[in-house]
């Protein structure tokens, strides 16, 4: 048996219990942002620092707020799938997830200032608005061969598990008997493997192995923005808001093993991790827009840190069915606290206005996701419990720039709009490194059409957003593709994931 296997899938998927599984791309998931808003600023690529006038300035530059004139109630429902292809060793395998969904909901209340009012001040909007920032809903099933003789499996993995953190049988008895709490306990506790005098015999086993591994994610990030904006002779405007964002994400992992060879007692195992997360947390946003002259603006907004307090809750389970019958084995259920701070942002942006034509847009972000940091719960300063995996963020992941651009073209009361956003790539190849487990995320990609119809009381906005990824998770030796475990040096088995979400949406507004 090979010896030092991999804690790759433990690491990736959280097999090493939650209290340890917070990593760099558990920081990631919650500081990347992709297209937000309304319909009509998505349609646009999610361009809006220094544009204005739309309620998706709560969440982008309040600033904008500055420029209503009336007030104003939208609502977007739409509808978003995600699709994911996984191949792995030749093989592909086809995922795909669908759901309804509110984007965005609010309203703002204009207190503008008749132009007969000779102020410098031209009056106040407030605003209040719900966003939803990330949608995590996905699934994923791969499935492979080997041969049970030449290649180790799942139960190699646990056994050589129990040798890396020196457990005997003694301590694997207790755990069978007071409750199961790690990996090779629960193992241990399904028959996978055995300790007799000191040596270690994992399950016997021949022939053709097949392996089927399928994990469903499912949860979202919001964000309930409460904010204000004024206008300066309506040349300068000054916005700032407050956001409250709430987040559940979570993540079911079934894996499965199945032998066909009747010379073997042993017929198939499952391995079932389940994991939950709810969090809440709160960032500041301030922004400013000035237009020098009537065809230009130019606009920018910082956004403080997010701090957030999350709650897990985790629990895994061992089926192994033999000929004679099933052997289960449970993990006492856990639950862990701890807080996580996410970056700063910096955005800027320009609109340039072709008369009553249109015009053109664009936006580029700076965000350092190196800041990110982790933090135990009932202490708030840096350090302690999380400094090794705070090493790793800011070693791993580092800063990355952002870009927006996008257009409208007006005639009479309709309109067309494209655009196209691009998260970046952070520095060379997006790699982030868990333990033994490198992560690269490639470049997400956004793709964006609209159009709408503007009435004096009235307007309806549609659009269509596609955004595309391809995800890399690989041992540290290969550094090529996601494993789902690898024993040292073999490279494999590898998946690659190329992820594809289509968003169609409609956004309802009304003025008053």
């Amino acid at each position: 048996m090979k010896k030092t296997l991999l804690a790759s899938l433990a690491l990736a998927l959280g097999w090493g219990g939650t209290a340890f599984a917070q990593t760099e791309v558990d920081a990631l998931r919650y500081s990347q942002i992709g297209v937000t808003g309304t319909a009509r600023i998505q349609a646009m690529g999610g361009a809006q620092t220094a544009l204005g006038a739309d309620i998706s300035s709560l969440s982008g530059n309040p600033a904008g707020l500055g420029m209503f004139r009336r007030s104003e109630f939208t609502v977007t429902p739409g509808v978003q799938s995600v699709n994911t292809d996984a191949s792995i060793m030749g093989s592909r395998t086809s995922g795909s997830n669908s759901k309804f969904v509110f984007p965005q909901l609010g309203v703002v209340l204009s207190n503008r200032k008749g132009d007969s009012d000779a102020s410098d001040w031209r009056g106040t909007t407030f605003g209040i608005g719900f966003t939803r920032l990330n949608n995590f809903n996905e699934k994923y099933t791969s499935y492979r061969t080997q041969s049970g003789e030449l290649d180790p499996t799942l139960v190699e993995y646990f056994t050589d598990l129990a040798i890396q953190n020196g457990r005997d049988s003694l301590s694997l008895n207790r755990e069978y008997r007071d409750g199961f709490t790690t990996l090779e306990g629960l193992a241990y506790g399904a028959f996978l493997f055995d300790v007799e005098g000191g040596e270690y015999y994992p399950l016997e086993r021949f022939g053709q192995i097949s392996h089927r591994e399928e994990i469903r994610r499912t949860g979202s990030q919001n964000q309930l923005d409460i904010g204000v904006g004024t206008s300066y002779k309506d040349k300068l405007y000054i916005g700032a808001s407050l956001g409250i964002v709430t987040v559940d994400f979570s993540q079911e992992v079934i894996y499965t093993e199945a032998e066909g060879d009747p010379t073997t007692p042993f017929t198939s195992l499952e391995y079932r991790d389940e994991f939950n997360t709810t969090g809440a947390g709160v960032n500041l946003k301030v922004g400013l827009i000035a237009r020098p002259i009537d065809a230009l603006r130019l606009g920018v907004s910082v956004q403080t840190p997010t701090a957030y307090t999350f709650d897990d809750e985790y629990q895994r389970i061992i089926n192994t069915s033999f000929n004679d019958g099933v052997e289960s084995a449970a993990e006492v259920p856990g639950q862990f606290s701890y807080r996580l701070v996410t970056p700063f942002k910096a955005t800027g942006g320009i609109a340039y206005f072709i008369g009553k034509y249109g015009f053109i847009t664009a936006d580029v972000e700076y965000v350092d996701y190196g800041d990110a940091k982790f933090k135990e719960d009932d202490d708030f300063s840096s350090g302690g419990f999380f400094d090794d995996v705070n090493d790793g963020i800011a070693t791993n992941n580092k800063s990355a720039v952002n870009y927006k651009i996008g257009a409208e073209g007006r005639f009479e009361v309709f309109r067309l709009r494209a655009g196209y956003a691009y998260n970046g790539e952070l520095d060379n190849g997006s790699s982030y490194n868990a333990g033994f487990i490198n992560y690269k995320y490639g470049a997400t990609k956004h793709y964006t059409l609209g159009a709408g119809i503007r009435l004096q009381q009235f307007f309806v906005d549609a659009a269509y957003v596609h955004s595309q990824q391809d995800i890399t998770y690989a041992p540290f030796v290969s550094g090529t593709s996601y494993t789902p475990y690898s024993p040292q040096g073999s490279g494999e088995p590898a998946v690659n994931i190329d992820r594809k979400q289509n968003s169609v949406l409609v956004t309802l507004g009304f003025n008053f």
